[in-house]
């Protein structure tokens, strides 16, 4: 019978922290609105494109964690001269996470890392379309945004992210940012 007691205590004590470790991972989608802008010389543009990304974290604490993603700012359509150019931004990132509770449902939370950019360009003309070279840049990425927990393991998320200056050549740069709503799941 001791030895039983002490055998339960024993797996107790192992469980508790497994189960309260397990309610800090955490996986996401979020969809919403990409925004990319060119400027070069004189000339300054932005447009407009639907926007996704998936992502992971770890809460190291109700306040501190790691968050990885992958973002796909969409295709955004520019016109150089009344010539059609497309632009695809992709970024990878690793952000450092901080949270504020505010109650028991909601949470504000801002991060700041690194993402590591990919953008692609492509020219269209007389019905010809010829892809422009790709870049790939590494740049400093922040985000705020707030969460609403709807159930015990599932929040609604909503946040704005900028990834800086994507793109930059001699004389030109492209920045991108994305505003999206989403959900998160906690395990």
């Amino acid at each position: 019978m001791k030895t039983s007691f002490i055998a339960a205590l024993i797996a107790a004590a192992v469980s508790f922290p497994v189960a309260a470790q397990a309610q800090s991972a955490y996986v996401g989608i979020n969809a919403g609105q990409s925004e990319q802008k060119i400027s070069a010389d004189k000339y300054s543009a932005k447009e407009s494109a639907t926007g996704y990304k998936a992502y992971a974290g770890y809460n190291f604490d109700k306040n501190f964690g790691l968050e990885a993603g992958y973002v796909d700012s969409g295709e955004a359509d520019f016109k150089f001269v009344g010539v059609p150019y497309t632009l695809k931004t992709q970024s990878a990132y690793l952000a450092a996470t901080a949270t504020l509770p505010v109650n028991n449902e909601f949470s504000l939370f801002a991060k700041a890392g690194i993402a590591n950019n990919r953008i692609k360009g492509a020219v269209s003309f007389g019905g010809i379309t010829e892809k422009d070279d790709s870049d790939d840049r590494t740049t400093a990425m922040f985000g705020l945004g707030a969460s609403y927990a709807v159930a015990q393991n599932i929040s609604i998320v909503a946040e704005y992210e900028n990834f800086g200056k994507v793109a930059k050549g001699d004389n030109s740069n492209v920045k991108t940012d994305l505003v999206s709503l989403g959900l998160r799941f906690k395990f």
